[in-house]
């Protein structure tokens, strides 16, 4: 039976996927992750979570395909309703939540990852793979399917949607390397879950509510108009810049004469206060 674990570092959570030998999602898989997206972001110390791997090479190979099958049959019988909305899925609502959240999330991919896996590491706030020859992508239509999980709209959103419609369209998967090359992940890596942890201190070393602000703009202009998406921001800038919080740090840059590539500690900044 396939499982999600859980490994806290401190502020940082480590999610793992690990479903041998194979490493296909499933159902019960499914109601776990949401289960545990609920535990994590309902605790104020969770501060970045990082979605990887439980077993070797493989972050998730796809969804298990049996169990697709049988749910196939079913729908056979007794049909969706034709007005069905995209929170009727478990699956779109877990995806929603990992963009919408507050914390960063990030994908450590340390092996194949494709369908509902790469759907899972593009509804991610950064993706980090692991060097070597195994794939990413949404294969669906080898089974003529379009990708279920989100997969469609987000390609679309991360690359040229003429290249996003080519790799769904002839089911094409692409190595870390060409992946790297359009875009598809931030960086390649040795070791993808060391490299994930290391971004993930730097952020957390960093202001929470601040986090939280820059990841809703980035994530809510891209469907805005260029007006609107600056109206976001310059509404965000007018609520942080007189917060007790950006105002005892500015205080303290300014009492010091460092510059913002430095990083001033709270003791550094609560000694100006």
């Amino acid at each position: 039976m396939g499982q999600v674990h859980v490994d806290r570092r401190g502020d940082v959570a480590i999610v793992s996927f690990d479903n041998p030998p194979l490493g296909f999602l499933d159902g019960a898989m499914t109601g776990a992750l949401d289960a545990v997206l609920d535990q994590l972001l309902a605790d104020a110390t969770t501060r970045a979570i990082i979605l990887t791997g439980g077993q070797p090479d493989v972050f998730i190979r796809h969804f298990d395909i049996p169990e697709l099958s049988q749910a196939a049959e079913a729908l056979a019988v007794t049909p969706m309703p034709v007005d069905a909305l995209w929170s009727d899925s478990i699956f779109h609502r877990i995806t929603r939540r990992i963009e919408a959240c507050d914390v960063p999330v990030i994908a450590a991919i340390n092996g194949d990852c494709m369908g509902v896996g790469f759907e899972i590491a593009l509804a991610c706030d950064m993706r980090i793979a692991r060097a070597g020859n195994f794939s990413l992508g949404l294969p669906e239509m080898n089974i003529a399917m379009c990708p279920g999980g989100g997969g469609t709209a987000r390609l679309a959103r991360l690359i040229a949607p003429a290249l996003a419609f080519e790799l769904i369209a002839t089911a094409r998967v692409v190595d870390p390397a060409e992946a790297l090359d359009m875009g598809l992940v931030n960086a390649v890596s040795a070791d993808p879950l060391a490299y994930a942890l290391v971004m993930a201190d730097r952020i957390t070393a960093r202001s929470a509510s601040g986090i939280a602000a820059a990841k809703r703009i980035v994530r809510q202009s891209r469907d805005l108009s260029i007006e609107q998406a600056l109206t976001l921001e310059q509404r965000e800038v007018n609520a942080r810049l007189g917060s007790d919080e950006v105002r005892a740090v500015l205080r303290a840059y300014a009492a010091s004469g460092e510059d913002l590539r430095i990083l001033m500690t709270p003791e550094q900044i609560g000694s100006h206060a």
